[in-house]
């Protein structure tokens, strides 16, 4: 996506390149309390993992599945909007997998690839949210999930250590269009279902092929590998604005727009109100504004107010050029989607959460695991005014719990970065004024230990 490419010679599989995915902190714009045990962050992370376009196919690669008839279906975790699903690279131990498609190959975490003694080949670079990061290859890999595997696939292997921290989960492996391009593959967010066919071969539960009637089916076109769909902006007191959005499943924010569609709309003036953030992903940090538009339009669908990312300009990006940003997961976690790369299509069908409220963190806080603890947050930065930042909460100090309870259990499925004082604290509707919680509010609620300072 931005100019820069790999530095060692092509390879099957293209060279990584992480277009805008990074970690809002938890600040912008909340409407109303949703349920409970469903709280969606507003991380960005590594979850967009838009790569550079392929040079080369991969052509050794192939995808086996296990059945005669052509079909895999198998449970995954939503950990963050991420899909996260079980499974293994050859022989080894199970792994996390995580199911992007903002990745135009495949990936494995370097410190991984070290621990399980993959041969790791040449040297190159990846281009994250905030600058360029060393990457490698390892060559000839096999990618075994639940009922498929995807044979004779070179993965990039990259650092994710960091990404990890602040998820509170490995990403030990990401696979997006390396699997995408040779099925059709149903993402049944309510059911946390995958289900992958064989594209050669009709749909066993809609055997003429055709969708739901609830659903809208929408062509797809393809920049760098990536899958794109037409959709329009709405902006307060504008006229709609049609371009082409990346469909991310590996990006956990609803919406973003991407910076040359920001300056050349003037999209921030139209906004009566937007929060700073500061986002942390591949390659550093990096600053945006989040607010809310009017609405988005995906054919007959209409997605009202969702909290958008509006990016400023950074080494980054977070969509191909020319075209106009990102719809990621909260937004697309309300359907079950169908990807059909071989036919050129996607299939959207609205599910139960399709009304829920788009909402966000708004404690003003960017936070990672402590590398040696599963229930301690260190404090990497606050939001200035925030209720964070009102309560003397500072970057580098560490949360050790809330309400009396350890801010993570130890044995709740990897999720180390639960936060049971946003729902009744720190996730409020867009204020418009700063001070959104008093400062007592919040620091009765959260235990510190203090910084050095």
């Amino acid at each position: 996506m931005a100019p820069a490419r790999r530095q060692a010679p092509p390879v099957r599989d293209p060279p990584l390149r992480f277009p805008g995915r990074s970690r809002p902190p938890r600040q912008p714009c909340g409407s109303s309390r949703r349920p409970s045990g469903t709280m969606r962050r507003l991380l960005l992370l590594l979850a967009w993992l838009a790569l550079l376009p392929p040079e080369r196919a991969a052509a050794e690669a192939r995808l086996v599945f296990g059945s005669s008839d052509g079909v895999a279906e198998f449970p995954f975790e939503l950990h963050n909007n991420h899909i996260n699903v079980r499974g293994r690279i050859g022989d080894s131990d199970s792994l996390w997998i995580v199911l992007d498609s903002g990745a135009s190959g495949a990936s494995v975490s370097a410190s991984r690839a070290k621990s399980l003694g993959l041969a790791i080949q040449g040297g190159g670079t990846a281009q994250g949210a905030g600058g360029s990061v060393e990457s490698g290859r390892v060559p000839n890999a096999t990618i075994r999930l639940p009922g498929l595997e995807l044979v004779g696939q070179d993965l990039s292997s990259i650092p994710l250590d960091g990404v990890a921290l602040q998820t509170g989960r490995p990403m030990d492996v990401i696979v997006g269009h390396a699997l995408l391009d040779r099925a059709v593959v149903e993402i049944d967010y309510a059911a946390r279902k995958l289900r992958v066919f064989d594209p050669s071969r009709p749909r066993p539960d809609s055997p003429s092929g055709h969708a739901a009637p609830a659903s809208v089916t929408l062509p797809l076109a393809f920049h760098q590998g990536l899958p794109y769909v037409k959709a329009t902006v709405e902006l307060p007191g504008r006229a709609p604005i049609e371009g082409q959005f990346v469909l991310d499943t590996g990006a956990a924010t609803a919406f973003s727009l991407a910076a040359e569609f920001v300056q050349d709309h003037h999209a921030l003036d139209a906004v009566p109100r937007t929060i700073r953030t500061r986002m942390g992903g591949v390659g550093g940090m990096v600053e945006n504004r989040v607010g809310r538009i009017d609405r988005l339009r995906l054919g007959a669908l209409t997605i009202e107010k969702p909290v958008t990312v509006f990016r400023l300009p950074s080494p980054g990006r977070i969509s191909a050029p020319g075209t106009a940003g990102n719809i990621g997961a909260e937004i697309l976690r309300r359907f079950r989607v169908t990807f059909d790369y071989p036919r050129h299509r996607v299939t959207f069908e609205p599910n139960a959460a399709f009304t829920e409220p788009y909402e966000a963190d708004m404690s003003g806080l960017v936070t990672q695991v402590l590398p040696d603890s599963t229930r301690a947050l260190e404090v990497m930065w606050t939001q200035d005014g925030s209720p964070a930042a009102e309560a003397g909460i500072a970057a580098g100090d560490v949360i050790e719990a809330v309400d009396g309870h350890p801010v993570a259990e130890p044995h709740s499925s990897g999720d180390a970065l639960r936060r049971p004082w946003l729902p009744r604290v720190a996730r409020r509707p867009l204020c418009e004024t700063p001070r959104c919680a008093s400062r007592a509010g919040l620091a009765r609620r959260v235990r510190i230990q203090r910084a050095a300072r």
